[in-house]
């Protein structure tokens, strides 16, 4: 008891935290000298690099791309970054991301506090394991039954694609001839997956219609920076703005399709199966009657869910690639000048272009895909998460690590695209005129989770953007520059502009 007393005579509430200040760094230098974890920046006890990311918390929310694009020049092309104690590495170019993301232990997503709370994380994208394969298969065997993505689904794009049409001549007739193509194009293809989900499409102005358009608007763009606010941990406390904002629109969102998908369960006609949501119903009645695993996997909150990735998806990248061509088209008029020639050497001027007219027009996909790699609308893409101990580039990955993929650093690589932040269509163009293969091109991701609707989208694009082309010039309306700048949310987009289109017949 005397020593006790001599030694607590000695000792004040200073040392003592000093005392569990070094302990806590000496258990966590033996921590991560346990692992051969990827380079990075020297990071604290418990919050990790939480201080580097409040100071930089600008940068990051406007350009996180960017930002980690630079920190791979410091610690190489995979490093990693401690978010409190979670571990998240970072992934910035191609050999790293297709090593990672072909990892059958690098497949799963990390679960979001803010997609359980609205009930997203029991959709096709983002469930792990077996729930994802089940509903992959089961979705990729729906747009199948429906001939998504391929040639006998054309008839659903061009019909909205001619509306696109109509409703800019119509623009053009009833008011000042520039306008913002923003809502108009996310109307139409909105209007594709409306077709395929729904069985049904919307006219322009119905109020419901403009009410789902209204609410995947609000949320793409609160959402935040490549999801960062959905699956960062402890973004309820570091974005509690944001987040609450986000988890705001996405209930809203949920409602609106929890009650369409409840119209659908009262008057599903058995017999007569024609969208999504019908071949979802059925599935979930028969699982129930065999009383199967199917049951666990396929009910009707993922269902909802699962109808709200779709929507989200189908619409907001499509439509924002889109944007993205319309404003390099009068950014470049000499580009686009160059594809309405081959446009009209191929196609002619008594018909519109079809799927098939691709395979003869190099120039105009070769625009179309420097805009997909210029552009980039998902620089970051979703994260993964390791589901075991593994290993990426000689690095350990333990279980449980985000694993992230700097899409736009592979797109940007100087190494690989001379003068990548130049808009050069004809990079994609070999010698002969022919078009050009890159591994380190991959706007819809690569991988065990490479995107669901990827055909779709390119069939979309390449069909909406000739409708447009083949119909009209499109010019700036004024001496203002133009702004190539983006804002980060639901998907990399550009700021609101203006364009006129000038009838080309």
């Amino acid at each position: 008891m005397l020593y006790l007393e001599f030694f607590l005579s000695y000792v004040n509430t200073q040392t003592i935290l000093a005392l569990i200040v070094a302990y806590l760094l000496l258990s966590y230098g033996f921590r991560r000298r346990k692992w051969n974890l990827p380079p990075g920046p020297w990071s604290l006890p418990i919050l990790g690099n939480l201080p580097m990311l409040a100071i930089n918390r600008v940068r990051i929310a406007k350009e996180p791309e960017k930002w980690l694009t630079e920190m791979a020049k410091d610690y190489g092309e995979v490093f990693s970054l401690k978010v409190g104690t979670k571990l998240i590495v970072v992934a910035n170019g191609r050999r790293s991301i297709k090593e990672a993301f072909n990892n059958q232990h690098i497949s799963d997503r990390p679960r979001s506090k803010l997609f359980e709370e609205i009930g997203l994380d029991e959709a096709v994208g983002f469930t792990s394991g077996k729930s994802w394969k089940y509903q992959r298969t089961f979705t990729l065997n729906a747009f199948r039954a429906f001939g998504v993505g391929r040639s006998q689904f054309e008839g659903n794009i061009t019909k909205e694609a001619e509306t696109l049409v109509e409703g800019i001549h119509q623009n053009n007739m009833d008011k000042e001839k520039a306008f913002d193509p923003h809502v108009l194009l996310g109307n139409c293809v909105s209007n594709v997956i409306n077709s395929v989900v729904l069985g049904k499409r919307y006219d322009h102005s119905d109020s419901e219609f403009k009410h789902l358009i209204s609410l995947l608007k609000n949320t793409a763009n609160d959402i935040g920076p490549s999801s960062l606010v959905a699956f960062l941990p402890m973004a309820k406390y570091v974005f509690p703005k944001q987040y609450k904002t986000v988890k705001s629109n996405f209930s809203e969102f949920r409602d609106f399709i929890l009650a369409i998908v409840n119209k659908h369960r009262r008057n599903v006609d058995e017999n007569n199966i024609h969208d999504i949501i019908g071949i979802f119903l059925q599935e979930i009645e028969l699982s129930m009657k065999e009383q199967s695993d199917r049951a666990q996997y396929i009910h009707l909150k993922s269902l909802t869910a699962t109808v709200m990735v779709l929507f989200f998806a189908g619409t907001e990248s499509s439509a924002t690639t889109l944007r993205w061509a319309l404003l390099y088209m009068i950014k470049y008029p000499e580009i686009q000048a160059k594809v309405q020639q081959e446009m009209d050497v191929v196609v002619g001027r008594t018909r519109m272009p079809q799927w098939a007219d691709r395979l003869y027009l190099p120039y105009t996909e070769a625009v179309l895909l420097e805009i997909q790699r210029i552009a980039t609308i998902g620089p970051l893409g979703f994260p993964h998460v390791a589901s075991e101990d593994t290993k990426l580039a000689g690095y350990d990955i333990p279980k449980g690590t985000y694993v992230v993929s700097n899409i736009w650093a592979v797109h940007h690589d100087p190494d690989v695209w001379a003068e990548p932040d130049q808009f050069k269509p004809e990079r994609f163009l070999d010698e002969d005129g022919k078009l050009r293969q890159f591994e380190e091109f991959m706007p819809f991701s690569t991988g065990h989770r490479v995107c669901l609707g990827e055909n779709l989208a390119k069939m979309e694009m390449f069909l909406f953007f000739t409708y447009i082309l083949h119909s009209y010039i499109l010019i700036k309306p004024d001496a203002k520059p133009i702004s190539m700048e983006g804002v980060s949310g639901g998907t990399f987009s550009p700021k609101p502009y203006e364009i006129v289109a000038n009838d080309r017949n």
